[in-house]
């Protein structure tokens, strides 16, 4: 699933269509944890997007382990925000704009939402997190939010497995 995704990727960078920033924030948390819950938010004295991630070492609490989670945000420079449509954008390198997130009035919670053309991917190495934004001209499958993991927890095994016995 992810070698699809880089290769749908590739081919829209190959055309300049696709914009990928990594976070300069960094996280280290739970190597066998999970996200729990993502949310996109506005740093209003920047206009910076932020991405708050919260991570739990769920999978694996119980009566040694209590659980814990922990929240950490990420930072995407480099994106603008249209105040007159309450929506982060970024620039191709030909100057395509490309909207990414937008803020739904949802009541009774609003919140910014990400558009059907991008996707956070939170890479996990070693409980090592780094959050990297893509996005294209063109609507993307799949999730919005996708985790990452190089550890072999029972989880990735038998994601690693489904996928094979899928193809």
């Amino acid at each position: 699933m992810i070698s699809l995704a880089s290769f749908g990727f590739a081919i829209a960078s190959a055309y300049g269509q696709s914009v990928e920033i990594v976070s300069p924030n960094k996280a280290y948390t739970f190597a066998y944890g999970d996200a729990i819950s993502h949310q996109i938010k506005r740093d209003h004295s920047t206009n910076e997007m932020i991405a708050r991630v919260t991570f739990s070492n769920y999978p694996y609490a119980g009566d040694r382990e209590p659980r814990r989670d922990e929240t950490f945000d990420f930072v995407f420079p480099g994106l603008r925000f249209d105040a007159a449509r309450n929506e982060f954008v970024a620039h191709t390198r030909h100057h395509v704009p490309i909207p990414i997130a937008a803020l739904r009035p949802n009541f009774p919670y609003a919140g910014y939402k990400l558009e059907p053309n991008a996707q956070i991917f939170l890479v996990k190495r070693s409980g090592h997190v780094t959050a990297v934004l893509n996005a294209t001209t063109q609507p993307q499958g799949g999730g919005r939010w996708v985790q990452v993991d190089d550890n072999w927890s029972l989880q990735n095994l038998l994601a690693l497995g489904l996928e094979r016995l899928t193809r």
